[in-house]
């Protein structure tokens, strides 16, 4: 699609070195250092949520995997000569891993905020704020040339969508345990 190409090269095209830096680190955050912090940030509030939390990062990444190579859609920089791998990516585009996980640990630290905190202020600036994160994800994924817009959304949406499942059966399997235990 033309209009995805077109937000690549308009990004890339207006690129700074700094620019380039602050979107390569905002990727980092949406790989394993992503998953370090929102796991250390979930394991203080709670460490069973945390094993939830690895579990669906780790079933999510196989999917993904899986994903990627039944769908087979090339990288950009694979189709368009003017546009440069500055993520140093390779493999298929579609979904975008950097954002599956982005959408699982902004889930993840959402539900944490909830369950730990009532002040409906520091709620609606923490969903505001922690909201923002897999949306620089998936932009750092286009800056970098590595993802087209709908590989990202569709990351975004499968993340968000594997953790709201995970959170469900961690609830279900909690409330079963508390009741076998009354």
């Amino acid at each position: 699609m033309k209009f995805e190409y077109d937000i690549i090269r308009f990004f890339q095209s207006n690129a700074t070195t700094g620019w380039l830096s602050f979107f390569q680190l905002v990727t980092w955050l949406g790989s394993f250092l992503g998953l370090l912090l929102t796991f250390i940030i979930v394991f203080a509030k709670n460490k069973k949520l945390s094993v939830a939390l690895v579990s669906v990062f780790i079933v999510a990444s196989a999917i993904n995997y899986v994903l990627k190579k039944i769908i087979a859609r090339d990288r950009p920089f694979e189709t368009y000569s003017d546009i440069i791998n500055y993520g140093n990516e390779d493999g298929y585009s579609m979904p975008s891993g950097h954002s599956l996980c982005a959408g699982i640990f902004a889930t993840y630290l959402v539900y944490t905020l909830f369950i730990s905190t009532k002040n409906r202020w520091t709620r609606g600036i923490g969903i505001f704020t922690i909201s923002l994160f897999p949306l620089l994800v998936a932009l750092s994924r286009m800056v970098l040339g590595v993802h087209y817009f709908t590989d990202t959304i569709l990351g975004i949406f499968c993340g968000v969508l594997f953790a709201f499942l995970s959170i469900l059966v961690y609830n279900k399997i909690t409330n079963l345990n508390g009741r076998k235990k009354n």
